[in-house]
């Protein structure tokens, strides 16, 4: 059997599912209707880096090592960038390779650089520029160019945040047209018994344009969302019917498999977490001249988030591309508070990531680390957890977090000391926290005036073909699921510490899916763990794009 992945990054059912049941996705209502589907649960956070790598490895982020796109370095507090050696276990497709099985990945989050696979990887989301070596083998990319004129590691994102959102649509469809046309053009002249391709463009969509999809958002506009929803929709129309093309080259004997990372919800404000922790003591700034007058400043509102508003006010937005946050900041962090500032040797907690991440800066863990492990930790773990079930949002006065995780609950293996501490999560995932770009405003909450759609736990799983129960609802998918499910699938021995488990409620009692399980005691981990750095220009590059889709500021 071979198997064929097509990954829609962040769909969900709560926008595609009205869409399909009218008949406007025929191919993904065809899909649904011959074989299995349901709600994919994702990692928590629920974000690409770790999601993704979770569909890789079918293991969970304390094994695999990976929970956003940043963290803090571990001898360091430097806010530091994955990539694909970030990942310390082994993936679906090493399995595969060492089964004798030729595989094809195309567009996979968190590959680059790409690595030697028995087949061909060209690296996705968080690849550099086009001049960076994003293929494997190496002459595949002169050889997708030769064939395409054109290859896009990534949509053209010119027109996003702007008035021109027919023009952002056509730019996003043109980039889906090039994957297509690169996928095509793989299956049909290399030989694969897996190939997967996934589209980042689902994503970008939903981030820009959640508010006019979504009658209860605070910014919906209804004559706007009117005069937009043909748009979308015919946006969508050509991602489905791309899916159709793709099928059309797989026979019966290939098991098809539709998925996002995680879903999507409206999104209206930013949550300061690194501000609320300093509100709280846990967070101490350096005692010296120019970091007071930084902070002074700080208090009186002359903050990054306000300078960038008033140069967009002014039609000067195009600088925020030469002015860089985080280790690459150069003339902000000189200028405005970050984390420059921080006092480490007397800081107990901070915050990096979008998702209410913070990390407790333990003695003998962190280089300046003042919280003692054992009663100290717990302790401190519970204050935070207290205190963040108490925020109240200043402008409403509704409760802002609905509940905080702590590291066991969510996290287990050798890689969990890299994990958060805890997890702080915001009333119905509709605050962004702002922790990538250190103190971006001086407020709790802010309202986002870009992006207003953000992740959800629950994507999308659709299975079909051969012993696919047609019609079969999916109650418990998990994205760690997908890897073991496909391995049993191919006949291929499952590691026995893999997390996820044989999606074998999917199957017809007679296919070889439904049967018994053969474990391997396979080890799931990587020779190394060593995490080679990118160059300054790729590392630049990757930061620019990740401040442009809305993961940092």
């Amino acid at each position: 059997m071979k198997a064929l992945v097509i990954g829609l990054d962040g769909i969900t059912l709560d926008l595609l599912g009205p869409w399909i049941e009218a008949g406007e996705l025929p191919n993904l209502r065809k899909l649904m209707k011959q074989g299995a589907w349901g709600k994919l649960r994702s990692t928590l956070p629920p974000i690409s880096s770790s999601s993704w790598s979770s569909f890789a490895t079918g293991v969970n982020p304390g094994k695999h090592g990976l929970v956003d796109f940043v963290y803090p370095g571990a001898d360091s507090y430097k806010v530091t960038m994955i990539n694909a050696a970030s990942r310390q276990t082994r993936a679906l497709w090493d399995w595969l390779n060492d089964a004798g099985y030729k595989v094809g990945l195309l567009g996979i989050p968190t590959t680059y650089p790409p690595e030697p696979v028995n087949g061909f990887m060209i690296s996705g989301f968080l690849s550099p520029g086009p001049e960076s070596e994003w293929a494997y083998p190496p002459e595949l990319k002169q050889e997708l160019l030769t064939e395409l004129g054109a290859f896009m590691l990534a949509p053209d994102e010119r027109y996003r945040s702007t008035r021109w959102l027919g023009r952002f649509l056509e730019d996003l469809t043109a980039s889906v047209e090039n994957r297509t046309q690169a996928a095509l053009y793989l299956m049909r002249t290399k030989p694969w018994d897996l190939f997967t391709v996934v589209y980042w463009d689902t994503d970008m969509v939903q981030h820009e344009t959640w508010r006019l999809l979504d009658p209860g958002h605070p910014r919906h506009d209804s004559g706007e969302a009117a005069a937009s929803r043909e748009k979308i929709l015919e946006f969508h129309r050509k991602v489905d019917a791309d899916i159709g093309r793709l099928l059309a080259e797989v026979d019966s004997d290939t098991l098809v498999v539709v998925m996002s990372d995680h879903g999507f919800g409206p999104v209206h404000s930013f949550f300061l977490t690194n501000n609320w922790l300093a509100s709280l003591g846990l967070l101490q700034f350096k005692q010296n001249p120019w970091t007071a007058f930084k902070h002074r400043l700080f208090r009186m509102g002359y903050t990054p988030l306000k300078m960038f508003r008033i140069a967009k006010a002014l039609g000067l937005g195009k600088l925020r591309k030469r002015v860089r946050f985080q280790q690459k900041s150069g003339i902000l962090n000189r200028v405005f508070l970050s984390f420059d500032d921080v006092d480490w040797s007397r800081t107990s907690a901070f915050s990096i990531g979008s998702f209410g991440q913070v990390y407790i800066n333990l003695a003998g863990v962190r280089a300046e680390g003042i919280v003692q492990p054992g009663h100290e930790y717990k302790e401190l773990r519970e204050r935070i957890t207290r205190e963040a079930l108490a925020l109240r949002d200043p402008r409403t006065n509704e409760p802002l977090v609905e509940r905080v995780y702590t590291r066991e609950e969510i996290y287990s293996g050798p890689y969990a000391d890299r994990t958060p501490d805890l997890i702080v999560q915001p009333k119905g995932w509709e605050y962004m926290a702002f922790g990538h770009a250190d103190f971006g405003s001086n407020k709790l909450v802010e309202p986002i005036t870009g992006l207003s759609g953000h992740h959800r736990p629950d994507g999308v799983l659709i299975l079909a073909g051969p012993g696919v129960k047609a019609g079969t609802r999916l109650e418990e998918a998990n994205i760690m699921d997908l890897t073991p499910t496909i391995l049993h699938a191919m006949g291929v021995g499952v590691p026995r510490d893999l997390d996820g488990r044989i999606l074998s409620e999917a199957f017809d009692a007679s296919s070889p899916v439904a049967q018994p399980v053969t474990h391997t005691r396979a080890n799931v981990f990587k020779d190394s763990d060593s995490e080679p750095d990118l160059s300054d220009d790729e590392m630049a590059e990757v930061q620019e794009k990740l401040r442009g889709w809305g993961y940092a500021g």
